[in-house]
């Protein structure tokens, strides 16, 4: 096992970290979410595409028609958390948003122990529901009853939906598949649907000025290479509910962010829920590292 192997977990964390400045970006971008989902694909796809063709061609020609259709339906799921994420974002605030779509490791746990029938630490599932708590808790005071925040909650609860089934297709299947070729699969994939859509409803490719041309360049750095490339190259060592519960971090940071750059200032409950998440990613963490342990030992025989 190799040093980054053996820091999987850790390297979920920088992923996170990564990942939390999505809704800053998408603030910031003046465009349509199917115009931000396009360009973010567009510009990270030539990174995966030359490293798949120039060194691993041959994983990629040898990988079964199961693994290819799994890992192409992977890139459905996430061009569907994209779109539903973007859409929410301009629609309600960086705070609500975030934390809605962060449910998704609750629909996780749903469907690993009621449809999969997999058994769960129930201390690790605790850690997940007390981070979850704490993550529903920040939201309180942001919460509108007009129609535009109850569409832009009901499309971060659709982008947690999609969040969940991606990251379960990915432990399905990206065991199976080398990391860079799922990477590039997925991706492709993800960047067809929102290319389809481009055409299909009519979306300009250049109304965008250079200045969101910039911001698409950076998120694609930070967000789909430093985040989403990441966390599926941990798929491959840790759990999709290890990631996901992680993810609940995002809301700290992307609130943080948003006090600064939006002037959205927390209220007293996002502060204590915001602790109560912290608490509940540490008491996650530490009761489920010997299964993330065991897991790296049944993949890699180390």
């Amino acid at each position: 096992m190799n040093i980054f192997e053996r820091n999987a977990p850790k390297i979920v964390v920088i992923a996170v970290i990564a990942a939390s400045f999505s809704a800053i970006f998408v603030r910031l971008i003046d465009a349509p979410a199917v115009a931000i989902g396009f360009y973010r694909l567009t510009f990270a796809m030539p990174f995966f595409t030359i490293a798949v063709f120039g060194w691993h061609r041959k994983e990629l020609m040898s990988i079964s028609l199961k693994d290819l259709g799994g890992s192409l339906l992977a890139g459905l799921f996430l061009a569907g958390h994209f779109f539903s994420w973007f859409t929410a974002l301009g629609h309600t605030t960086v705070a609500s948003a975030t934390i809605i779509c962060l449910i998704h490791p609750i629909v996780i746990l749903v469907i690993t122990a009621l449809i999969l029938k997999e058994k769960t630490n129930s201390k690790a599932v605790l850690g997940v529901l007390v981070a979850f708590v704490g993550a529903a808790i920040i939201s309180g005071g942001d919460y509108s009853l007009s129609g535009e925040a109850i569409f832009g909650d009901f499309m971060a609860f659709l982008g947690a939906v999609f969040m969940a089934l991606y990251f379960l297709s990915g432990r399905r299947f990206r065991k199976n598949v080398n990391a860079t070729v799922y990477v590039f699969l997925v991706f492709g994939s993800c960047w067809a649907v929102f290319a389809i859509g481009m055409i299909g409803t009519g979306t300009s490719f250049t109304a965008y000025s250079a200045t969101d041309f910039l911001w698409l360049i950076v998120m694609t750095l930070v967000c789909q290479i430093g985040a989403h490339a990441l966390f599926n190259w941990c798929l491959g060592f840790v759990s999709p509910l290890f990631i996901a519960t992680w993810e609940n971090g995002e809301a700290i940071i992307a609130s943080t962010l948003a006090v600064f750059l939006f002037s959205e200032i927390p209220t007293l409950w996002q502060v204590i829920g915001g602790a109560i998440t912290i608490c509940g990613l540490l008491y996650y963490n530490y009761h489920d590292l010997d299964n993330q342990r065991g897991e790296i030992h049944d993949r890699t025989g180390y």
